[in-house]
């Protein structure tokens, strides 16, 4: 919806009419009024729209690669080690905190030499 505020605010700026816009664009009325309602449209249609009003639409970051990675790898590692542990409360060999943190190590160790289109399954 940050999308649809800011091509609202730069209309408003602008003065600009949706069917002016329509034809600026060249996208349909419909299409127009649907995008500034906030319903769904092609990427490639609310481009047309943006650029026709003077915007950009764009792609910000929020979490770097290595930082999204890794986080992966902890979130893998955790469900390896709690399927271990259910495994082991059910055999009746409850495990320790430092043993937890152990396998917790070595499940990321695994897991980082692993090819990293793997990490994601």
């Amino acid at each position: 919806m940050k999308i649809v505020e800011a091509l609202r605010k730069q209309k408003e700026a602008l003065g600009i009419s949706y069917e002016s816009i329509a034809v600026c664009s060249g996208v349909g009325i419909a299409t127009v009024k649907r995008a500034f309602s906030g319903q769904d449209i092609s990427l490639e249609r609310l481009e047309k729209i943006a650029d026709a009003i003077g915007c950009q639409i764009g792609i910000k970051v929020t979490i770097s690669p290595s930082n999204l990675y890794n986080t992966q790898v902890e979130k893998k590692a955790q469900e390896i080690v709690k399927r271990v542990m259910q495994t082991s409360a059910l055999e009746g060999q409850a495990v320790d905190v430092k043993a937890k943190a152990k396998m917790l190590v070595q499940a990321k160790s695994m897991i980082a030499k692993m090819p990293k289109s793997q990490v994601w399954g």
